[in-house]
């Protein structure tokens, strides 16, 4: 399946406007007179063995059928809980301020041997407000694995439901509806009736060459699960997502219209590290089958996707691979939108877009890093072809490169493997060349300005990655160092033909606009929060148009790019943003 990339274009569309003044994605991100906190880390009668805070998990909002708004989060000691509380508020003033804080369910190793893991708030038609959260056993003496080992007999996670009947103001006991738990998505009320949500499990394969960690030969799988009878049984589910070389997860859900239904997902394999964009995946009976998929034009953990007023669907997501921070995109996923690159810069103004060339000036560490991220190889017998026409006006080891599944690096007066940087070959970069690489049939070949000049074998060598620009962040978010540089780029061509994963055909030259031009034009950033970890987000929209975004910051930096200096770090926190369509749509 090969995806061609999409002519770009800025989409508009009239909303009510708020009261302050309207923002411009120009500045990327939410102004701070739309940002209201929901709670920030102080919960009178519960105790935190952690002194730093307490960690968020996931945030989620609806209104209420009295119009109020009703969040719902997690809380616990650390990532790696021993304690953990399901948490609740509300609002009446549509969410500038908030109360009525609930404890929900309770859950820690030594009591109850177990946690509660994330919850997921839905409102249906008929006003019930319903959570359904994961449960993970856990003792003392264990710790917190992923999926893969927690769902295993000897461990166990069960999946459970809490019901709201009057709004939010009061909650049932957890309900267990089966044994399996998994990262459940928000319920979903389809025009049937039927309600819905999906679940992840994991499973072994032969068919990963190399397999990455941390998860080895098994992959993560994805099913839906339903109840025909308003939510009183979960008898009845189908597979989803189901491939080794995704490793859908975290799966949102959203009704396009009766009996059809798209699903937004998580990319598992690798934890995300190699650059495969979510996938769309299409039924067109319920929910039962899944014979379409694609891939999506974001790059998202935990989406949750949904239909505005306007018809058009609004998905928010933790960004990865990429930019980290919380994104909100508005799009119509009946579009073939096609593959859309990705990037790695924190500091716009590193990446100059001219008339003829595209000019980078890199430094050291993350920071300063510009990488370009394209659809990565399925392994080693993908075919992947790179031509580039650029020059290096200097660089630092890992300054200039390019990855056509194997790591290529410029240097000023030479072109090496970043595998083996002995095998290279003398070359003046710093003047205009036009470069092809291939890798195919276990070999890499370097033609510059026509000429071959480099054939090796890559055993050993080889990567999922295709990039260019400089190296940013390695597997497990370690920054690359000696990356400083400054390179100009005229072009970039880019295929990777993959045997059974997507393969794509895309190419650029500057009268384009930026390699990432679909994400500047298209993806509204919610906050600065680049070295903290945050996301996890919910929404919902009001009737007058407004669409009110939480999600959690635990930790790290908040200020302004301007202004991070390490170690000025604020209370973990959950946050609204109150925006509108126009807003996400126009410029």
């Amino acid at each position: 399946m090969k995806y061609a990339p999409l002519a770009f274009a800025v989409l508009g569309l009239v909303a009510p406007a708020l009261s302050s003044a309207p923002f411009h994605r120009d500045s990327i991100v939410v102004p701070e007179d739309r940002k209201f906190t929901v709670t920030q880390d102080k919960y009178p009668g519960l105790t935190n063995p952690n002194p730093r805070g307490w960690y968020y998990k996931c945030a989620n909002i609806v209104q209420a059928k009295d119009g109020a708004l009703v969040a719902a989060w997690q809380i616990s000691d650390s990532h790696n809980s021993i304690i953990s509380h399901l948490m609740s508020a509300r609002s009446t003033d549509g969410g500038r301020t908030w109360g009525e804080y609930q404890v929900l369910a309770s859950g820690n190793v030594w009591e109850h041997h177990g946690i509660w893991v994330v919850p997921q708030m839905s409102v249906l038609r008929d006003g019930r407000i319903v959570i359904v959260s994961d449960w993970g056993q856990r003792t003392p003496a264990q710790n917190q694995p992923m999926l893969v080992q927690w769902q295993k007999p000897d461990r166990g996670m069960s999946n459970h439901i809490l019901w709201s009947l009057d709004g939010g103001k009061t909650w049932t006991k957890p309900e267990k509806i089966d044994d399996i738990g998994g990262e459940p998505g928000y319920i979903e009320e389809f025009s049937d009736g039927t309600l819905a949500y999906t679940r992840t499990s994991s499973i072994e394969t032969t068919k990963l060459r190399n397999p990455p960690l941390p998860w080895g030969n098994n992959y993560y799988r994805n099913e839906i699960v339903f109840s025909r009878d308003g939510g009183r049984t979960w008898t009845e589910h189908a597979w989803l997502a189901d491939s080794p070389f995704h490793g859908d997860c975290e799966v949102g859900l959203a009704e396009m219209s009766p009996g059809r239904i798209v699903a937004a997902t998580r990319i598992g394999l690798g934890n995300g590290q190699f650059g495969h964009p979510s996938r769309l995946l299409f039924s067109n009976d319920n929910g039962l089958t899944w014979p379409r998929a694609a891939p999506a034009p974001f790059y998202g953990q935990r989406p949750h996707l949904g239909r505005l007023q306007s018809g058009r669907f609004l998905v928010t997501y933790r960004n990865r691979w990429g930019t980290p921070g919380t994104r909100a995109l508005v799009f119509d996923p009946e579009k073939d939108l096609g593959f859309q690159p990705t990037s790695w810069i924190l500091d716009e103004d590193r990446c100059e877009l001219g008339a003829d060339a595209l000019t980078l000036r890199t430094q050291n560490g993350q920071r300063g890093a510009v990488e370009f991220n394209l659809y990565p190889a399925q392994d080693d017998d993908s075919r992947v072809e790179v031509r580039a026409t650029l020059r290096v006006e200097q660089a630092e080891a890992n300054g200039v490169t390019i990855s056509a599944g194997c790591w290529v690096h410029f240097a000023p007066d030479r072109v090496y493997l970043g595998g083996r940087p002995e095998i290279g070959f003398p070359v003046d970069t710093t003047v205009w060349r036009d470069y092809r690489i291939i890798r195919e049939n276990g070999m890499l070949r370097i033609w510059v300005d026509g000429t071959e000049r480099l054939s090796a074998p890559i055993a050993g060598i080889w990567v999922r990655e295709v990039r260019f620009g400089n190296r940013a962040v390695r597997a497990g978010r370690e920054p690359y160092s000696r990356n400083a540089a400054v390179s100009q780029w005229r072009s970039v061509a880019v295929k990777v033909d993959n045997a059974d994963d997507y393969s794509i055909d895309w190419s650029w030259v500057p009268s384009q606009g930026y390699p990432d031009q679909f994400r500047r034009d298209r993806t509204v950033v919610l906050d600065y929060a680049y070295f903290a970890d945050c996301g996890y987000s919910s929404w919902t929209q009001l009737p007058d148009g407004k669409i009110i975004i939480v999600d959690y910051t635990t930790g790290g930096n908040l200020d302004s790019f301007s202004s991070i200096e390490p170690g000025r770090s604020k209370a973990p926190f959950i946050r609204a943003y109150h925006v509108t369509e126009q807003e996400l749509t126009s410029r």
